[in-house]
């Protein structure tokens, strides 16, 4: 028996809404303007500052990777990117809620170095392994009240990994963002790809297309955010497990920490922290005592060209339209295939 011309309207009209969206979504900006965008929410306002180096309050934001998983210190990026900056003059204090590695921070908790201990002066920070997006965003409050004015974000490989709606991962990531923007005021947020990965290639380049895509719409909002893009620049055979990187590796992640950070800097986008009961920082000669002159000494980081930071052009970025398309389409084949 012959379907009825209704049978077939549906999924037509169906297909008709989902076609429509896509090429609203590709209208140019000026258009998208007159209503929300999808990731317009909360953003910061940039506002100028003294070009004076002062205290960098960073919080190290993910999963295993930012733990330094794999690492032979288990310090990871995380040190190398601490001594760049404090090669170039800047005070860092490094805030989270967990602690592991071998290197130390330069502030003083208290204020006294005789009364401080070795945990004093631990680098913390929010590296969970095996979190997703979600999963991070709900551990994060733990580190809020220290008010960091520098967030390093690499977090979704887990999302990849555990196949967790990855096309919904820029939705979920924008939600972080915008939590840390309203409850931190005035911090900057460098957003990094995810490393190349061996296990789910194809859903890491997927939620780095979104990434980029959200980046561009926070950065034509005047956010204060940059992207570190990691994966054009480490490569698959630098992969210990198929997933982390090896030490020349996490090098290399400090290396793009540090071209974002100086992407920041150049913007004036960096705020001075609010003040948290910090009383000062070590002495240089104590800091040496800790661990010799590594943590003032030049890093000597590997050399990276960092790439211009997304912009949009047609209301996504190149790179991002493409990921809509393919959205709507998946969309579109589930609605039909619900009809038949």
């Amino acid at each position: 028996m012959g379907r009825s011309p209704i049978h077939w309207a549906v999924p037509a009209a169906l297909w008709f809404m989902v076609l429509s969206l896509a090429v609203a979504i590709s209208l140019p900006t000026e258009r998208l303007s007159r209503r929300e965008l999808p990731f317009e929410k909360a953003v910061s306002t940039i506002q100028t500052r003294d070009t004076e180096k002062f205290l960098l309050r960073i919080m190290p934001l993910g999963a295993s990777i930012t733990l330094g998983y794999k690492s032979t210190d288990g310090n990871g990026y995380r040190e190398h990117i601490r001594q760049q900056l404090r090669y170039e003059g800047w005070e860092v204090d490094m805030v989270g809620s967990k602690e592991n590695g071998t290197m130390y921070n330069n502030v003083c908790y208290p204020s006294t170095e005789k009364s401080r201990t070795r945990s004093n002066l631990f680098q913390h920070h929010e590296g969970h392994i095996g979190f997703r997006i979600d999963q991070i965003a709900e551990v994060v409050d733990k580190t809020i009240p220290k008010q960091p004015n520098l967030i390093l974000i690499n977090a979704g490989t887990n999302d990849a990994i555990q196949k967790y709606n990855v096309y919904s991962a820029g939705t979920r990531m924008n939600s972080l963002m915008t939590k840390l923007f309203n409850e931190i005021d005035g911090t900057t947020i460098i957003l990094s790809t995810l490393l190349p990965n061996k296990k789910e290639p194809k859903l890491v380049k997927a939620i780095n297309e979104q990434y980029r895509t959200l980046a561009a719409f926070w950065r034509a909002k005047n956010g204060r955010v940059v992207l570190a893009d990691m994966d054009s620049f480490i490569k698959e055979d630098q992969l210990v497990d198929g997933i982390h990187p090896d030490d020349y590796g996490y090098k290399e992640m400090a290396s793009v920490w540090w071209a974002a950070i100086q992407v920041a800097i150049a913007e004036n986008l960096l705020q001075e922290a609010s003040d948290t009961a910090v009383n000062g920082t070590i002495s240089k000669a104590f800091e040496k005592s800790l661990d010799g002159n590594n943590s003032l000494a030049d890093p000597d980081l590997p050399a990276y060209s960092a790439k211009a930071q997304p912009v949009l052009n047609g209301g996504v970025s190149d790179r991002g339209l493409g990921l809509v398309w393919m959205v709507c389409l998946q969309v579109g084949v589930g609605l039909v295939v619900m009809t038949l």
